[in-house]
């Protein structure tokens, strides 16, 4: 079924499995079935309205709304909304159902859930209750141990700035990488030690500037090869001829790493490119997918079945437009950030353990609730209001027949809602915006005013650089922003014998985002066989692009 995006304009299909999967999911109340209706925005804008709820590590010193101390948080003094400490949220002293309120047929349910969501406290930041070992500035992260500046992380130690990394030791300036040690500035990396500068890389070692390598130790330049050990640029050097090139490049000066890298962006154009990056996947289109089946348009995810339109989605059975994380999740639709064993989840915003619920925030082993915040181990409320099973089964349907009338059944959120401003949410990088677009979406936008200065000199080689340079203010070559280097992260580039980065942390974190491909699809033929494919590659970008037949024949 054909439509158009009442949001940008542009053609989308709704499949009959859509179809079908919001007909099974769709609530019964007293043996009627309340229908959830077919989206009517595309797939992107739908994406973009979930993760815009989602800020990673802008995040802010602010004072708690209940104790008046200061407090870091993803959201700023201003944010229209009521901001409490994690231990102060977690503790037993308060009940979110005191915030409630009666549902009002005669007005817009988004407004009255609104006025809901601002008074009833929030956590500060996302966190584990065990909370964290000496890392305090991180942001969905938890089980972290020595940790600075790092969002979607879990089960880390000593590791700074990064996002997506899991299961990892010393690892800095990273994103995505799973199971890494000693690695810096690595992309899509799995099971490595001691890497710099790699991307999409499988048990690789002591290395620096691969892509799509398997397999490989001391080696540099190189692009698609597997079990090899000293190759440079793809080439086949004994032991000692390697060490004498490497030494030659003097990677501790940043202006020969900046050369390495600039020759190395060309070189790696005159080898093919897979597809897409999977893994034991069964009938799967979109990109970073792993053991997955039946699975479409969905972006780094694994271990899915049935779902569609999903991304950083793991452990999960039949979702569709789902954003984070599983661990498991299933029948969930328009969520970000669900799981902990979720069910049927519809167009809501940090489920842990929830059952049945519908337009709710930050709820935790709640069940059967409509347009609740904060609530935890609650069943049967409504905007914080608790009802009796047979009031709830009687009210809920009145509610649904007058948000079909206002035209928000089904509906996401609007970016009204959301405290947080676009621009320091995650949808700036996956659809970015200028402020004066983004506030016609209805969205909150925050202006950061930057004093003018010039980047700060800092020494081309480690070698040169001096313990004095800790905890300066430096100036962003690329930004304009203040930053300063740890004590731990300028140990790390010291024994490493790294260059210390003359940008700061966001500014190096764009250039990593800008290097992974985009989380969208198009159709184009591979480049060897002439076979059409579903590709993150856009028709016009320079890679050589091959099916995944193809691409296995050449690479092994």
């Amino acid at each position: 079924m054909a439509k158009i995006c009442k949001q940008c304009g542009e053609a989308f299909e709704t499949t009959q499995q859509d179809l079908a999967f919001l007909e099974e999911i769709s609530p019964v109340f007293n043996g009627k079935k309340e229908v959830i209706p077919p989206p009517t925005l595309c797939p992107d804008c739908r994406t973009r309205q979930r993760i815009i709820w989602r800020p990673e590590l802008h995040l802010h010193y602010r004072k708690s709304d209940k104790s008046g101390a200061q407090i870091l948080s993803m959201f700023p003094q201003d944010a229209p909304c009521t901001v409490w400490s994690t231990e102060e949220w977690w503790s037993d002293d308060w009940d979110a159902m005191r915030y409630g309120q009666d549902m009002d047929l005669a007005r817009p349910f988004f407004e009255q859930f609104r006025e809901v969501f601002s008074n009833t406290p929030l956590p500060s930041i996302s966190v584990s209750r065990a909370g964290n070992v000496n890392s305090d500035y991180v942001n969905s992260a938890s089980y972290l141990k020595n940790c600075y500046l790092l969002a979607g992380a879990n089960y880390n130690e000593d590791c700074q700035y990064g996002n997506f990394v899991n299961h990892c030791k010393d690892c800095m300036d990273c994103s995505f990488v799973d199971h890494c040690e000693l690695c810096h500035e690595c992309i899509d990396c799995t099971k490595c030690y001691d890497l710099r500068y790699c991307q999409q890389c499988t048990n690789c070692s002591n290395s620096a500037f691969l892509f799509g390598c398997r397999n490989c130790h001391d080696c540099f330049g190189s692009v698609n090869i597997t079990d090899k050990a000293y190759v440079f640029l793809n080439e086949q050097l004994t032991k000692e001829e390697y060490e004498k090139r490497l030494a030659a490049l003097e990677l501790h000066r940043r202006t020969r790493v900046k050369e390495a890298d600039a020759y190395f962006r060309q070189h790696r154009l005159r080898y093919p490119h897979r597809f897409m990056i999977g893994e034991m996947n069964e009938n799967a289109t979109g990109n970073g997918i792993l053991r997955s089946k039946n699975v479409t348009n969905s972006f780094d995810v694994s271990e899915l079945e049935d779902c569609s339109n999903c991304a950083w989605l793991h452990q999960a059975k039949s979702c569709m437009d789902c954003y984070a994380w599983g661990f498991t999740a299933e029948e969930c639709y328009q969520c970000l950030e669900v799981g902990d064993h979720s069910s049927r989840a519809r167009m809501s915003v940090v489920v842990y353990h929830g059952v049945d619920l519908f337009y709710c925030n930050n709820c935790r082993g709640c069940e059967h609730c409509f347009g609740c915040v904060s609530l935890r181990n609650a069943k049967h409320c409504i905007l914080n209001k608790q009802y009796t099973k047979e009031e709830y089964e009687r009210v809920v349907p009145q509610l649904i027949a007058h948000m079909r009338e206002t035209k928000e059944w089904g509906e996401f959120f609007p970016f009204s809602v959301c405290p947080i401003s676009y621009n320091e949410s995650i949808a700036q990088d996956y659809f970015p915006l200028d402020e004066s677009r983004a506030r016609a979406l209805g969205a909150r936008w925050t202006n950061v005013r930057l004093e003018p200065g010039q980047p700060t000199p800092i020494p081309d080689s480690i070698r040169d650089c001096g313990d004095d340079i800790v905890g300066k203010t430096l100036t962003c070559a690329a930004t304009g922003k203040s930053y300063k280097l740890t004590p731990q992260e300028f140990g790390f580039y010291k024994r490493k014998e790294i260059p210390a980065p003359d940008t700061c942390f966001f500014a190096r974190h764009r250039e990593r985002f800008l290097r992974r491909n985009p989380r969208h699809l198009w159709k184009r033929p591979c480049m060897k066989c002439g076979m059409e494919m579903k590709t993150s590659f856009a028709p016009e970008r320079p890679e050589i692009v091959y099916c995944e037949t193809c691409y296995q024949k050449e690479v092994y």
